[in-house]
C-alpha cells in the first residue's frame, strides 16, 4: 500500500514542476510587460514634463523646417464646371524635428493621436480650401511617431473641396491645372519654413481612375507668398488634367451632326409637300436649341465663347439655314402658282394663243388671235402699225419668268453647298481645337 503511494507521488512531481515553471514564466512575463509600460509612460511623462506646447521647436535658434508629402488615395471624381472645385482624399504628412523630444532609445514610438493635444503641432492649413472634413470612423484617422533624435511624423487623412478655376475656351477638348495651395497661417519664413520632402512628394494611387478626366502630370513648388504681416511659405501641387472626349462624342458630337444631317432631308422633299418640309425644319431646330440648353445647363456663365459654342451655334445656323431655304423656295413655287393663276383669269387661252377683241365696223366687234392663219391679221396689222405687229407687246404674251424651275434651281444648290459647308467647317474646327489639346 506504501509503495502504490510512494509510486503515485512520483508521477506527479513532473506535472507539479511543469506547472510552477509555467507560472513563474507568466509571472515574469507580466513583470517585464508590467516594466516596459513603466518605462514608456515615465518616459513620456519626462517628456512632457516641462513640455510647453505653445513654443516652437528651437525657439531662439533657426527656423523650424517642415517636410510635407502626400498620397492621394481616391479624388477628382467629382471636378464640377459650374462651381470650378473638386474634391480630393488624400493623406497629409509632416515631418520635422523636436530637440525637445529626444530620448535615449533605438525604437520608434507609435502614439495614440491624442498626444496631438500636448505637443507643438505645425499649423498648416489649404488656402484654396471650400469645405472638408476629418475622418473619424472607427477612430481619428491620425498617426503620431516619435523618433529617438527628436523626429516627429504627424500624419492624417482629410477629404476637401478644393478651387479649381478652369478656362473652359476649349471645352470640352480642353485641359485644367487645378492646385492645391498650402501655407503656414501664422508663423513666418523666420519662424516655421514648410517645404516639400522631394520632387515626388505628391504621390497617386496606382488605381485611380477619374470618370471625365486623365491625370497626365503632377508638379510640386514652393515660393514665398508676402502679405501685410511678413513673408509665408506657400506649398503648391499642381494636377494637369485633361478631359476625356468619349463621352461628349456619343452625347454630344455625334447627335448634333445627325439632327444636321436630317435637316438636308427636306431639299430632297417636293416643294409642294409644304407641311412634311415645315414639320422637319422646325423639329431639327427645336430640337437643336433643346440639346444647346442642356449642355450649358451644366457650364458656368462665363463671358467668353466656348468650342462647344461655336459647334453648337454652327449647327443651330445649319438647320435654320435649312429652314429659310425653304422658305425661299416656298415663295418661288407660291409666285410661281398666283402668277399662273393670274394669268388665267387675265387671259382667254385657246390652244396657247392670245385672243383680241377687234371692232371691225360701227357695233361689230371681231375676235381674232395671233396666229398669221387668222382673217383679221390684216385689220390688226394696219390698226397696230403695219409690219410691226408681231413684236408688237399688244400681241406677245407677257415673258414671266418660270419659278418652279427656279425653285428647283435652289434645291439643288442646296443639297451640294450644305453638305460642303458644314465639311469644309469640321476641317477647320476640328484641328483648331485639337491642337490646342496638345494632340
Amino acid at each position: 500500500m506504501l509503495t502504490s503511494i510512494s509510486e503515485y507521488q512520483w508521477q506527479l512531481c513532473p506535472l507539479l514542476l511543469a506547472s510552477f515553471s509555467y507560472i513563474a514564466a507568466s509571472s515574469q512575463t507580466e513583470t517585464v510587460q508590467a516594466t516596459r509600460n513603466s518605462t514608456a509612460s515615465h518616459l513620456l511623462d519626462q517628456l512632457l514634463d516641462d513640455y510647453d506646447i505653445r513654443i516652437r521647436p528651437n525657439f531662439d535658434g533657426p527656423p523650424t523646417r517642415v517636410e510635407c508629402d502626400m498620397y492621394i488615395y481616391s479624388g477628382f471624381d467629382s471636378i464640377k464646371e459650374t462651381t470650378m472645385d473638386y474634391v480630393a482624399t488624400f493623406f497629409m504628412r509632416q515631418r520635422w524635428n523636436d530637440p525637445r523630444l529626444s530620448f535615449n532609445g533605438t525604437t520608434t514610438i507609435a502614439l495614440n493621436n491624442k498626444l496631438l493635444d500636448k505637443i507643438w503641432v505645425p499649423d498648416l492649413y489649404f488656402i484654396n480650401e471650400k469645405d472638408g472634413k476629418f475622418h473619424s470612423i472607427t477612430v481619428d484617422n491620425k498617426l503620431l511617431r516619435i523618433s529617438p533624435n527628436g523626429d516627429v511624423l504627424y500624419s492624417m487623412r482629410l477629404t476637401l473641396t478644393l478651387a479649381c478655376y478652369m478656362n473652359l475656351q476649349n471645352y470640352p477638348m480642353d485641359q485644367q491645372v487645378c492646385e492645391m495651395l498650402l501655407e503656414s497661417y501664422g508663423y513666418t519664413t523666420e519662424h516655421v519654413i514648410f517645404a516639400w520632402a522631394s520632387d515626388d512628394a505628391v504621390s497617386l494611387n496606382k488605381n485611380l481612375n477619374l470618370p471625365q478626366f486623365e491625370i497626365i502630370d503632377v508638379k510640386v513648388e514652393s515660393e514665398e507668398n508676402p502679405y501685410s504681416t511678413g513673408n509665408y511659405t506657400l506649398l503648391i501641387a499642381k494636377f494637369t488634367l485633361r478631359r476625356l472626349m468619349a463621352f461628349y462624342i456619343l452625347q454630344t458630337y455625334i447627335p448634333s451632326i445627325l439632327l444636321v444631317v436630317l435637316s438636308w432631308v427636306s431639299f430632297w422633299i417636293s416643294a409642294d409637300a409644304a407641311p412634311a418640309r415645315v414639320g422637319l425644319g422646325i423639329t431639327t431646330v427645336l430640337t437643336m436649341t433643346t440639346q444647346s440648353s442642356g449642355i450649358l445647363s451644366s457650364l458656368p456663365r462665363v463671358s467668353y465663347i466656348k468650342a462647344i459654342d461655336v459647334w453648337m451655334t454652327t449647327c443651330l445656323v445649319f438647320v435654320f439655314g435649312a429652314l429659310l431655304e425653304f422658305a425661299a423656295v416656298n415663295f418661288l413655287v407660291t409666285e410661281a402658282k398666283n402668277s399662273e393663276k393670274r394669268r388665267k383669269k387675265d387671259d382667254k387661252i385657246k390652244g396657247g394663243d392670245r385672243q383680241y377683241s377687234v371692232q371691225t365696223g360701227i357695233n361689230q366687234t371681231t375676235l381674232c388671235d395671233e396666229s398669221t392663219e387668222s382673217p383679221c391679221v390684216g385689220i390688226l396689222k394696219a390698226c397696230l402699225g403695219g409690219p410691226q405687229f408681231n413684236q408688237s407687246k399688244y400681241l406677245k404674251p407677257k415673258n414671266r419668268q418660270n419659278w418652279g424651275v427656279q425653285a428647283e434651281k435652289i434645291d439643288g444648290l442646296a443639297r451640294i453647298a450644305f453638305p460642303l459647308s458644314f465639311v469644309l467647317f469640321n476641317a477647320v474646327y476640328w484641328p483648331t481645337y485639337l491642337m490646342s489639346r496638345g494632340l
